[in-house]
Order: C-alpha cells, then sequence, then structure tokens
C-alpha cells in the first residue's frame, strides 16, 4: 500500500498559527547532502514498520478509515525517543494514531494506537480549548505571537502539552482534552520518572504480529454512574478476567489518581484487541477510541464493574 508520508521531525517542535486556524509544526530540518544519516535510516525504518502495524489494525471494527489514509510523524518526548503517528484522511482530517517507542537495542515498541477525528496531540482540539480556558483571547493574539508548546509523552497516563505562556509560567494540558491540568513542573517531573519505564516495558515489540481475537462493545458514560466512590474496585483484575466481563458488555471503568492525588483519570472500557503475542490492548472511549497496553496500566489503577 503507497502512503504520504511526512518526513520524520528531528527535535521536538515549537508551534505557531498556520493558514485555516490550525497550530501547525516549524518547518523541520533538513540533512545537509555530504551527510551519511542514521536518522534517515531509522526514519525509513519507522515508516516501514509503522506501516505493518497500520494495515494490520486497519482490518478491525472501528478502524476502516486507516486504509487509504495519508500518514504524518512527530517526535514526542522527553528524549525524543518515541513518535506520535497521525493518520489523516479526506481533506486532511484525523481518522486516528499511534504511539511508537525506540527499543534500547533496536526495533519499535507499539505503546497505543486509536481511531477518530480527535486523537492524541490534535491541534485544532488544542486551540479551540485554549480559547475555552481562557488561556488566549483568540486566533489573533497566537498568529502575533507563536505560541511556545511542546508534546510529551511517557505512558498512556502521563501525555501532555507542555506551554511555556509569555509570563513565563509553564503549564500543561491532557494531550486528548487540551484542559489545562492543576499540577506543577515538580509533579510532572516526579510522575514522569515513576511511570517512564512501565511504559517502555508494555506494548507490541514483535514486528510482524498480528490481532488474534478482539470486542468492541457500546459506547457509555462514564460518569452515569460513579462506582468509584460506591463499590469496591474488582480485586486482583487479570487479563483473562477483564476479557471475559468485556465479552459479556459489562461496563467496566477504570481510575487512575495521578500527580500526588490531584488529578482522577476515568476511562470507560469498551474493549479489546489481543494480539498473537498475547499482548492485550484494552480499548477505551475518550474522544474517539484508545487502545491501552493492559500490562502498562493494570499496576496503576483501579477496575470497577459496572
Amino acid at each position: 500500500m503507497m502512503r504520504k508520508w511526512i518526513p520524520l521531525y528531528a527535535a521536538i517542535l515549537a508551534l505557531v498559527i498556520g493558514s485555516g486556524g490550525v497550530l501547525s509544526a516549524a518547518e523541520p530540518s533538513t540533512s545537509k547532502p555530504n551527510q551519511v544519516s542514521g536518522e534517515a535510516s531509522q526514519a525509513s525504518d519507522l515508516e516501514r514498520q509503522a506501516d505493518l502495524w497500520i494495515q494490520t489494525i486497519a482490518k478491525q471494527n472501528g478502524f476502516q478509515d486507516w486504509l487509504n489514509a495519508s500518514v504524518d510523524i512527530t517526535p514526542i518526548g522527553p528524549g525524543q525517543h518515541g513518535w506520535l503517528v497521525t493518520l489523516r484522511g479526506t481533506g486532511s482530517v484525523p481518522v486516528g494514531y499511534l504511539i511508537i517507542h525506540a527499543k534500547e537495542e533496536g526495533g519499535f515498541i507499539l505503546g497505543e494506537y486509536g481511531a477518530g477525528r480527535h486523537p492524541a496531540f490534535d491541534p485544532n482540539t488544542l486551540y479551540t480549548s485554549m480559547v475555552h480556558q481562557g488561556l488566549i483571547a483568540s486566533y489573533a493574539e497566537a498568529t502575533k505571537r507563536p505560541l511556545k508548546l511542546e508534546r510529551l509523552y511517557v505512558h498512556p497516563l502521563l501525555a501532555v502539552w507542555k506551554w511555556t505562556a509569555p509570563d513565563g509560567q509553564v503549564r500543561y494540558l491532557d494531550a486528548w482534552t487540551a484542559e489545562e491540568l492543576p499540577i506543577s513542573e515538580s509533579q510532572w517531573q516526579q510522575a514522569a520518572k515513576k511511570l517512564q519505564v512501565t511504559s517502555l516495558a508494555s506494548g507490541i515489540a514483535l514486528a510482524n504480529s498480528r490481532i488474534s481475537t478482539s470486542r468492541l462493545n457500546d459506547i457509555f458514560d462514564a460518569y452515569e454512574r460513579m462506582p468509584w466512590l460506591t463499590k469496591k474496585p474488582i480485586a486482583n483484575m487479570q487479563t483473562k478476567l477483564l476479557v471475559s466481563l468485556l465479552d459479556q458488555k459489562r461496563q467496566i471503568r477504570y481510575t487512575s489518581e495521578l500527580y500526588d492525588k490531584q488529578v482522577l483519570m476515568v476511562w470507560p472500557a469498551i474493549g479489546y484487541h489481543r494480539w498473537d503475542d498475547q499482548s492485550l490492548f484494552v480499548a477505551f472511549d475518550q474522544y474517539g477510541s484508545r487502545f491501552v497496553p493492559m500490562s502498562a496500566i493494570e499496576s496503576e489503577g483501579l477496575f470497577f464493574n459496572g
């Protein structure tokens, strides 16, 4: 399958306002003509691996829009050992994303993925949310003064826009909703240090792994009921039990308290993909679908039935 690939950026980028009100990245740096580039080779390997995973996932329910999508790749930190792969359909409208990490010994890990028009680090979602929250006044303000933003992805539970405001204050906004998080730099650093190892040890590492079984249930409102306030969590939640509950179409909610319990994440589980290396990716409804490795989140939160 031929795809349109936008070049891999060489650094975490500051963002500026582009035409049509979309936040677009600054121009990527280019290699010198006489430079033998290991980065170019890695980019080529990354593109090939991303395409293999895209072709596999596109066969699943809810991912049909991936089949003819164009693809762009952006590094995400810290350390730029990971990449955001954004898929775009007709009119460059987002239709999904993947998060890919580099392995120290070479090769790549598929960290998470999802479908929908509001994927991770969507600039339009970010800009709209910043205006609604009063962080910036309008398009005109952002046009006059470029926004100093970085995409930071450490773990499925730790994915943020880092914004350095004109007054020098650093703020963190959720990578999906772009809502400002009530946290400090030290709280971010502490949480990132704790969860980075977990993230890099989770996901799909086999280059040719395929999805063996899957389920996608109906979406539901995570806050229609709040069992984390009234019930005990499921004790000793294991992959087999979670699969069984989702096969029964139970409404399972996952909660995690982060940043010294300053932020409560609540995700409604709506299905799963089991890959043939036995990795289980749990599907959550969040601005579309998010498929997250069970191994990354099982020890960082609680599951509630009903």
